[in-house]
């Protein structure tokens, strides 16, 4: 009897336990970019998830020629557009802040879409889960800007195409409506995809006296190939009984004593070949060859297209 008086005594001097406090309760998941963007927003948008991991958005910081390029990411001016924070929160015109975590994801849905207090689309939707709002940012082509200005220039180069004054968005190429009308493809159309490279590049051959004529037109509304060294475009001439003659077009590396030689947007260029003396047309083939990435052998290439002189 006397230990519990003195029980009693003691929660009376010294107050009853206080009850914990309550946890704060989490952000939803379509607000999270710490999940991945299966768990932020596949598992409503599963289609767009799965066109997104096939795309080097989803592989920007993962992908093997990316980190030996990098060499692993040393380079730290390249983190931010590879693991990027949402854009539209920060600026269309400065690189994003790096985001230190969740890397695997490379530029995830909320990248893009992130918004500092919910999520950007094109059209208010208040009766989904995220519950989307309209952000014309979103469908401005300077929503690329951040990433693919500071280091590849791709958009000053856009800047100077017909695509930029008839008002051709990136989207417009790079993310093309599907053809059910369902919307924009989150998909591979770019530098890994050779069907969508073959659209790129107009050419034409002809033989006029003694010489090979190859016209090239660019097609894009950025330089040919685009944006990042690794990315090569070879026209490749072979005659019977000689080595085959080559013309590489390819941003230089850094420190790299080459010079840029890369089709400009809209450019036609024409370049001649001399054939010699017994050389028929018949015995002429022409290859347009592109090299995705920078260990890829030339027989491994994309063929954008092929020419024989006999027709």
């Amino acid at each position: 009897m006397r230990v519990a008086t003195w029980s009693l005594w003691l929660l009376a001097a010294c107050g009853a336990p206080a009850d914990p406090l309550p946890a704060e309760p989490e952000p939803p998941a379509h607000t999270r970019i710490d999940l991945p963007s299966l768990a932020a927003c596949g598992s409503c948008h599963l289609r767009q998830y799965e066109e997104w991991a096939q795309s080097l958005h989803h592989g920007a910081w993962t992908n093997d020629n990316v980190r030996a390029a990098t060499r692993n990411f040393e380079r730290e001016e390249c983190r931010c557009c590879h693991s990027p924070m949402p854009v539209l929160p920060h600026s269309l015109v400065e690189r994003p802040p790096f985001r230190d975590f969740n890397h695997d994801d490379g530029v995830h849905c909320l990248s893009c879409h992130g918004l500092a207090d919910g999520v950007a689309a094109t059209r208010d939707i208040p009766d989904a889960p995220c519950r989307p709002r309209a952000d014309a940012r979103l469908q401005q082509a300077e929503l690329c800007q951040p990433c693919h200005e500071p280091t590849h220039q791709a958009f000053a180069e856009y800047r100077l195409s017909a695509a930029f004054a008839d008002g051709v968005r990136c989207a417009d190429c790079h993310m093309p409506e599907r053809e059910d009308g369902s919307g924009r493809s989150h998909g591979p159309h770019g530098g890994l995809n050779a069907a969508f490279v073959r659209k790129a590049l107009r050419w034409s051959c002809a033989i006029a006296d003694g010489e090979l004529v190859v016209t090239l037109r660019n097609k894009t509304g950025h330089k040919f190939p685009g944006e990042i060294p690794s990315r090569s475009f070879v026209l490749q001439v072979e005659l019977p009984g000689r080595e085959p003659i080559r013309e590489l077009l390819r941003r230089p590396h850094k420190g790299e004593d080459r010079a840029d030689n890369r089709l400009l947007p809209d450019e036609e260029r024409v370049l001649r070949f001399p054939l010699g003396d017994g050389v028929a047309a018949a015995d002429v083939l022409v290859r347009f060859l592109f090299l995705p990435l920078p260990m890829t052998p030339i027989e491994q290439a994309f063929v954008l297209g092929e020419w024989r002189g006999d027709g």
